[in-house]
């Protein structure tokens, strides 16, 4: 026999430990994925394992995945407990069929019943949890509200007999959340796709992977993306180079430059297509201090050659003289797609004050031709807000408390740095409920954006390397999972991760917040935070993954309550 236990989202799966809870009732809006797992093992037998077929049974739209393992290799677990260090995570979501046809084949040995084109089959172990992963309205679409039994049966692959089965309810409310309006961005790296799966950068078959990589991030909340018009400046050597990617077409003579968004506008294009309605523009400096140029090639008397670089003075009459003869035709050409207001602009990454007056001598070679545009970089220092530099401050949580209160438009970022005493964040080892509580942050502090450096970054530090995080999730510095979200499918598709959809479900807590102030007014928002959480900050941790669930069952009580 089979045990299968219901979990939520939440819960976490190892395969020595799952568990000893079995959940039977969830609460969505009708515009709102929900997301539970089915646990399951061998028990009371002496088969040592056995396939088995998924088969469900609802009336509502259901995606399928089982929850494949990665092997974490260091933990630095912040006093977090029942975590094995080295040991096997769960945070692959491997797409499965939901309910395909059934076919009987075998050989002279034995006839099974398989699930015909499937590539994910289900082995249930005797000695290893696992877990089946699904998603209701994965695609957001408007559900009539309504109770809704779901049934998950696990047959025998030999002879359809059922080995286990529970049957849960699904409460659709007679409420839809507002649409979101945090503003989200994974930075996107293009090389990194091209040299994992050996494509050329921007080709027919880069924009096929691209799209697809891209329609997940939506599915999950993220509405902007980077744009790469040069070679973004970020994570690289002093005085090297990443693999080109520049969408802006340039021809150089002399000292006059002409320019071709034709690449650009097909980027734009797949990109609003799979789901995204902002872009950033990647950074006009480089990271670090603003000293020098990005890496920017043209053509230069019939031949491509890079004209600006490491070697470029970030504020020299050269490169003034280039950014004012592109950047009024770059912000003519967003008009005119449309994007004027949904585009961020970046200096430099992460200055600091020893960097200060150079970030303010590169910002002044573009400040005018950027008047009436988003102006934003990552940043710990005050000043860089308080003396105008910085407009849209993008503050690390560790950071941002100085700025709590005392910006018009604040932002928040994380990496894989800021996950001690409570913080949020989605590295591997980070309770989930830690990584959703970030949406209620968001909304008691106002935050307007969010940014995460890594949503493919495949690379070590500095891009060196190339790792698979499906087989060496420790990649880059031996923080897993911080500068990556989605995991590279060998078919050029994006697996998608039990983090990202955890932190999808935070992003959806704050929608709710926002939906029932419009019905209830903020007070009374803050006032049902305070009573789960106190007055949260961003090291406010719940202290488990019933506490975060309490708390949006009772902003889903008084939406409903407010909708009857």
């Amino acid at each position: 026999m089979l045990q299968m236990r219901i979990l939520s989202s939440l819960h976490r799966v190892f395969p020595s430990a799952c568990p000893d809870v079995s959940l039977a009732h969830f609460t969505a809006a009708g515009n709102e994925p929900l997301s539970f797992q089915a646990a399951f093992r061998i028990a009371g037998t002496e088969e040592k394992v056995r396939r088995v077929n998924v088969r469900t049974e609802t009336a509502l739209p259901l995606s399928t995945y089982l929850v494949g393992y990665v092997p974490v290799l260091h933990t630095d677990t912040d006093g977090l407990t029942g975590l094995p260090a080295p040991g096997l995570f769960g945070d692959l979501l491997l797409e499965k069929q939901t309910n395909p046809e059934l076919v009987y084949e075998g050989a002279p040995w034995g006839m099974e019943y398989y699930e015909k084109g499937e590539e994910t089959l289900v082995i249930a172990a005797d000695d290893c949890w696992q877990a089946l992963w699904f998603t209701v309205n994965e695609h957001r679409q408007d559900i009539a509200p309504g109770r809704y039994p779901v049934t998950v049966t696990l047959e025998s692959a030999v002879d359809r007999a059922v080995l286990a089965q529970c049957t849960l309810e699904v409460e659709i409310l007679p409420v839809r959340l507002e649409k979101q309006t945090l503003l989200y961005t994974n930075w996107f790296h293009c090389d990194c796709l091209a040299d994992f799966y050996g494509v050329e950068m921007f080709s027919d078959r880069f924009f096929e992977i691209m799209r697809d990589f891209i329609e997940k991030a939506a599915r999950n909340g993220m509405n902007m993306l980077l744009l790469p018009a040069f070679t973004p400046p970020l994570d690289t050597c002093i005085g090297s180079e990443r693999r080109t990617a520049q969408l802006v077409r340039i021809q150089k003579d002399g000292e006059r430059y002409a320019f071709d968004f034709s690449l650009m506008k097909r980027y734009l294009d797949v990109a609003r297509d799979a789901g995204v309605e902002y872009f950033e523009h990647a950074q006009l400096f480089s990271q670090w201090g603003a000293l020098a140029a990005p890496k920017i090639v043209a053509t230069v008397n019939g031949r491509q050659q890079r004209i600006f670089g490491w070697d470029t003075d970030a504020a020299g009459e050269d490169y003034a003289r280039f950014l004012r003869a592109y950047l009024p035709q770059l912000t003519a050409f967003l008009c005119a797609e449309g994007l004027q207001g949904r585009v961020l602009f970046h200096i430099s990454d992460e200055p600091t004050d020893a960097n200060e007056a150079a970030y303010a001598r590169a910002k002044a070679v573009v400040s005018d031709l950027l008047e009436g545009w988003m102006l934003g970089d990552p940043l710990a220092d005050y000043r860089f807000y308080q003396n105008g530099l910085v407009p849209t401050p993008i503050c690390a949580t560790d950071a941002i408390d100085a700025f709590l209160g005392r910006c018009d438009r604040l932002w928040a970022y994380y990496t894989g740095g800021q996950l001690q005493g409570g913080l949020s964040n989605r590295v591997l080892i980070t309770p989930p409920e830690r990584n959703r509580m970030l949406g209620v942050q968001l909304y008691v502090h106002r935050i307007e954006g969010f940014l995460h450096w890594g949503y493919n970054y495949y690379y070590d530090k500095l891009s060196h390397g190339l790792f698979d995080p499906k087989t060496n999730p420790c990649g880059f510095g031996n923080h897993a999972g911080t500068s990556y979200i989605v995991y590279p499918g060998r078919k050029g598709d994006a697996i998608q991760s039990v983090r990202q959809k955890v932190f999808a479900e935070g992003l959806d807590d704050q929608r709710a917040l926002l939906t029932l102030e419009k019905r209830k007014g903020r007070a009374y928002c803050e006032q049902l935070i305070h009573a789960h959480f106190g007055s949260p900050s961003f090291r406010t941790a719940p202290d488990s993954p019933e506490a975060m669930l309490a708390f949006r069952e009772a902003v889903n009580r008084a939406l409903a309550e407010e909708s009857e």
